[in-house]
């Protein structure tokens, strides 16, 4: 444990260190609420805007991005020349992946927290009542998106292949969820393509949640992330061999 403790303690440091990994999940998120807010203020009412509809869509859809962070958090040592310390440390696989996967899913949330109450306090979205809940379901989403992003990292051989790889279905379904214009239908043949988005099932769960007070959809979307996220959390121990790291760099990132 203190083994692992310490690891943690290295890795969230330098995840907040890291400009781009803060950039992404801090500010990207809330120029992407106030610009596409300020866009589409016109077709909304005065009780429910632009604001309040990307505030709850935004969110869900930049933590899904954070899975391609999260893959290069699981090579990082590799490009940081630092692959010795863990090729020849008394550290175990587990208190690997747990560090990377940990130090990604705290930095995250708590980026989440401080963009869903700046958001909400600037535009007054009535979310207090919420908070804890959806707060609760995003971090969730992000421990399941994050242990995705490293099991598919630690294998991974070039950095700019997989991103351009994952970024497609993440955008694709980013587009079904209406994270970037919403999308409505009576079709059920298209409403159940809509559904194929785990972001349109987060995205509904918390409307619900937060304006109708329905909690049941966005605890059982919780315990399903939650699910998915232990899952490829015993993948990723499972088959990642830390002599991949003896490469000693990691294709595909200074291109």
């Amino acid at each position: 444990m203190p083994i692992l403790s310490r690891m943690l303690y290295y890795d969230i440091k330098r995840r907040v260190k890291d400009g781009f990994f803060i950039g992404y999940n801090l500010i990207f998120p809330l120029v992407m609420i106030f610009l596409l807010g300020y866009l589409t203020s016109e077709s909304y009412g005065t009780e429910f805007t632009g604001y309040h509809y990307y505030t709850v869509v935004m969110l869900p859809f930049c933590v899904a991005m954070a899975m391609i962070t999260a893959a290069y958090a699981g090579k990082e040592d590799a490009y940081r020349k630092t692959a010795l310390r863990l090729l020849f440390s008394p550290v175990t696989k587990a208190q690997i992946v747990l560090a990377k996967l940990l130090s990604c899913t705290i930095v995250i949330s708590l980026c989440n927290i401080m963009v869903l109450s700046s958001a909400s306090l600037i535009i007054r979205l009535p979310i207090w009542g919420a908070f804890f809940p959806v707060i609760l379901l995003l971090t969730i989403e992000t421990f399941a998106t994050c242990a995705i992003g490293l099991f598919i990292g630690l294998g991974m051989k070039n950095f700019i292949i997989v991103k351009n790889i994952l970024n497609i279905p993440i955008c694709a379904g980013g587009i079904l969820a209406g994270s970037f214009y919403p999308i409505g239908t009576l079709n059920p043949k298209l409403n159940t393509v809509l559904h194929l988005s785990p972001l349109t099932w987060i995205n509904k769960s918390i409307f619900l949640y937060v304006f109708d007070h329905a909690p049941s959809l966005l605890w059982k979307t919780a315990g399903i992330c939650l699910a998915v996220g232990i899952i490829f959390t015993g993948l990723a121990v499972k088959f990642f061999k830390r002599e991949e790291y003896s490469h000693g760099d990691l294709p595909g990132f200074d291109q």
